[in-house]
């Protein structure tokens, strides 16, 4: 009988063994790491696109609502549209059917669309006050306070014209109709990240010239 068969583990085997173990744990923190910034990110991207969706959403269904509104007096004669590079006025029937106030009541509303230190604002006002070109009164709320940038431009596409450009201003005392398209350009920051949303281009179905 050999006495001096030995079966445990020597110094150098304990060693090694701990090494391996050690590696074998690096990798599964690295794997989680990477799984977690994985998810992370996979959030990130969820938020973002819920966030252009909802803006996108809002934005368009006001525009497809605009209505060929006027005002037709002695001293007075103007198309119910606003249109600039930052911000844009125009009265809308795509009203909130739960709404109680009277901007929505009465089934046209104007709306007021631009930027501020609070982000994306709209301001709403009922449609057949004179004030409604005046940036103070109505009913705001804030869109999304992230938004930083609005960029608006106009297709103007004059009568018997075949052919139209792109405008940065809609003035409403001198355009006689309306431009037959926006086209509206956002970008946000996001977790210090700024985010420029694909162009949202929203067709006008109006060619209603004034009779001035």
């Amino acid at each position: 009988m050999n006495l001096n068969n030995n079966k445990g583990l020597t110094l150098l085997e304990i060693v090694i063994a701990l090494a391996l173990s050690l590696v074998i744990i690096v990798i599964l923190l690295a794997a989680l790491r990477l799984g977690y910034k994985s998810q992370e990110k996979g959030t990130e991207r969820a938020e973002i696109t819920q966030k252009m969706r909802i803006i996108g959403d809002r934005i368009t269904w006001l525009i497809r609502g605009v209505y060929p509104y006027y005002l037709k007096r002695s001293d007075i004669q103007r198309i119910y549209f606003d249109g600039r590079g930052d911000r844009l006025g125009f009265v809308t029937t795509s009203v909130d059917s739960f709404g109680k106030g009277p901007e929505d009541s009465a089934g046209l509303k104007w709306v007021s669309l631009y930027t501020d230190n609070n982000g994306l604002t709209i301001r709403e006002k009922v449609f057949f006050l004179e004030d409604v070109f005046d940036d103070s009164g109505g009913k705001v709320y804030l869109l999304d306070p992230e938004v930083r940038k609005l960029e608006i431009e106009y297709f103007d596409v004059p009568e018997d014209e075949k052919e139209g450009t792109w405008v940065t201003q809609w003035d409403p005392d001198d355009k006689k109709y309306f431009p037959s398209a926006v086209k509206v350009k956002i970008s946000f920051e996001h977790n210090g990240r700024t985010t420029v949303m694909p162009e949202l281009i929203v067709s006008i179905n109006i060619r209603k010239k004034l009779n001035l």
